[in-house]
């Protein structure tokens, strides 16, 4: 079975007389954008016609410029050495900077319309876009004047970008020497990763101990990476007026402090049923003490095997038929059209991706398939992805954003489907042993990315006094990993480099990928038992919800599913479930 994707529907090749038509298209797109400003912005009277004529301009420019981009960054994320993907992601960033000051001009100019909601009711065009216009008011309070904020798009290309890129190559193409079953292999860094999730307890600490010699190697770099990000964000978003990164990365996430604060407290408070869960998997281990961090992921029995590619997809479009037909037949798409690259190797990027390529109405996924139980997760987490964007296949370009809290409910919904249907499907054995991996997954999305999210506030917090150097660096992620697991696991097995291990520091832009996934684990919770209350009459309002994602906040998309995000009482409900787990597993065992 094909484990590499195909592109072909995008472009060809490099060289393609597409590819040039759409740079061609997209010079075009620029031009006409320019002289709608060079027409409008100057002048008093805001008018819809032309608000209409904006947003029709940018929506064609944004179908041109997603597929231009997706492309090279699906190449440069299958092949970090790809130098025709470097310069084309550099063109392209360096050709959407031309137009940021229409952009930011066009926020101001609507700003300033004292009837924008008498404009907006006037035309359907424009109610369709109702959410997008209120949002670009909201964002328009942190704008600076048109030239800083070219100049700051052009700067980032080799600013923070740059330093995203070099992180990312040297992540992909570091090796690393370990022995596998008597044979001395290099392997990569995702490999190394995934071997946490072997059997073999002493391959398990051998990936560890030489992963940990590996980051060792490219972790000045690596500093110096997160140097660059982190100050640039603390300097732009400070510019811009924001209190915080994380107050930037909220309104971003259109979620609000209130429903952060009441997911956090009902976190901290379940943090000592997790305690327990891996105190008791040291014992089922076969350590005296607290849990060593190599161990964290370890299976607690025996599994039956290497699973083949083949049946990871067999089982994910068996498991989805249980929910929908819909979802079931999208995923044998995917498959069948080969929107995956799952192959393993050398220069691919060690994580799940997953990129939306809305003008073609596609999606492409990429991870490293490895033959462990926890790839079909990550397959049906990146899939849930795909079919959330295609959910939105009938909006313009510029209606197809949504905040990423709500991603991650839609692709940890999916992976919660597959792990019960395995464990309805298998004998008590099985079940008990999807059941721990069930439980070790939302430890991952709960406790170590409470860690993740310490250590980002933390981090931020000092280097608004200069750099931090890779020690220092270190001691924070010990300390921070150390206060989420508390007692349960053996401190001194604390990977000292855990921050190079987590890519969303290294994203420009996108800072905080820590606490969407914790939300996005605990509000699919929700959602899958209010599935099992209602049945089938739940999936089409299920899918109503998706559709509705990129024209809420988040405070009221959950309302349209009867979730009150302010609650904390439904946070300890959607824990409480987990804890439910986590004391049948112990008692079991």
């Amino acid at each position: 079975m094909n484990m590499t994707w195909n592109l072909d529907c995008l472009y060809p090749s490099f060289e393609s007389e597409k590819l040039s038509g759409d740079r061609k298209l997209l010079s075009q797109h620029i031009q006409d954008l320019k002289i709608w400003a060079d027409g409008n912005l100057k002048r008093k009277d805001v008018s819809a016609v032309a608000i209409e004529n904006f947003l029709r301009l940018y929506n064609d420019y944004k179908g041109v410029y997603i597929c231009l981009l997706a492309y090279a960054e699906l190449t440069l994320s299958a092949d970090n050495n790809s130098e025709e993907a470097m310069n084309l992601v550099d063109d392209i960033e360096n050709a959407n900077s031309e137009i940021t000051g229409v952009v930011v001009g066009f926020k101001r100019w609507v700003s300033i319309c004292e009837h924008l909601d008498m404009l907006i009711a006037s035309s359907p065009y424009l109610m369709e876009h109702q959410f997008y216009l209120n949002e670009l008011l909201l964002q328009s309070r942190y704008e600076l004047s048109e030239e800083v904020e070219v100049a700051i798009a052009r700067m980032q290309s080799t600013g923070s970008k740059a330093w995203s890129r070099l992180y990312m190559e040297k992540i992909s193409s570091t090796l690393a020497d370990i022995v596998v079953e008597g044979e001395s292999r290099q392997v990569t860094l995702a490999e190394l990763k995934s071997m946490a999730y072997e059997n073999n307890a002493t391959l398990r600490k051998a990936a560890y101990e030489a992963e940990v010699e590996a980051y060792s190697r490219i972790a000045d770099v690596s500093a110096a990476c997160l140097n660059g990000i982190s100050g640039e964000a603390l300097t732009i978003y400070g510019m811009r007026g924001y209190k915080s990164s994380l107050e930037k990365v909220l309104a971003s996430s259109r979620m609000d402090r209130e429903t952060l604060s009441a997911m956090l407290v009902a976190l901290k408070e379940s943090l000592p049923s997790f305690h327990t869960y891996y105190q008791k998997k040291a014992d089922l281990l076969g350590h005296s003490g607290n849990l060593p961090f190599y161990d964290i992921f370890a299976p607690v029995g025996a599994e039956n095997g290497r699973i083949t590619y083949s049946d990871a997809k067999d089982t994910i479009v068996a498991s989805f038929a249980t929910f929908s037909e819909e979802l079931t037949c999208f995923a044998q798409k995917a498959f069948d059209q080969q929107w995956i690259d799952a192959e393993p190797r050398a220069g691919k990027g060690g994580y799940g991706l997953c990129i939306d390529i809305f003008p073609i109405g596609e999606s492409r996924i990429m991870t490293q398939f490895t033959g462990n139980a926890m790839d079909i997760s990550i397959l049906a987490h990146e899939l849930g992805h795909a079919y959330h964007s295609s959910c939105l296949a009938n909006e313009t370009m510029l209606n197809t954003d949504y905040p990423i809290p709500i991603a991650e409910t839609a692709s940890i919904f999916c992976e919660t489907i597959v792990n019960q249907t395995l464990i309805a499907s298998s004998n008590e054995k099985e079940a008990l042993l999807i059941l721990e991996r069930s439980i070790s997954d939302a430890g991952y999305y709960l406790v170590d990315f409470y860690a993740r999210y310490l250590f980002e506030l933390k981090l931020y917090e000092r280097r608004a006094s200069g750099p931090l150097p890779v020690q220092e660096l270190n001691e924070l992620m010990r300390a921070c990993m150390a206060e989420a697991y508390g007692g349960s696991i053996d401190l001194d097995t604390i990977h000292p480099y855990m921050w190079m291990n987590k890519i969303g520091y290294f994203i420009a832009g996108n800072e905080f990928l820590n606490f969407p996934y914790s939300f996005g684990l605990l509000f699919s919770k929700g959602l899958y038992a209010e599935y099992l209350n209602r049945g089938k009459d739940f999936v089409a309002r299920y899918h109503q919800f998706l559709s509705a994602t990129s024209k809420h906040d988040i405070v009221d998309v959950a309302k349209t599913m009867d979730v009150d995000v302010h609650s904390i009482d439904f946070w300890r409900s959607a824990l409480k479930l987990i804890e439910d787990d986590i004391a049948a597993f112990i008692n079991v065992m």
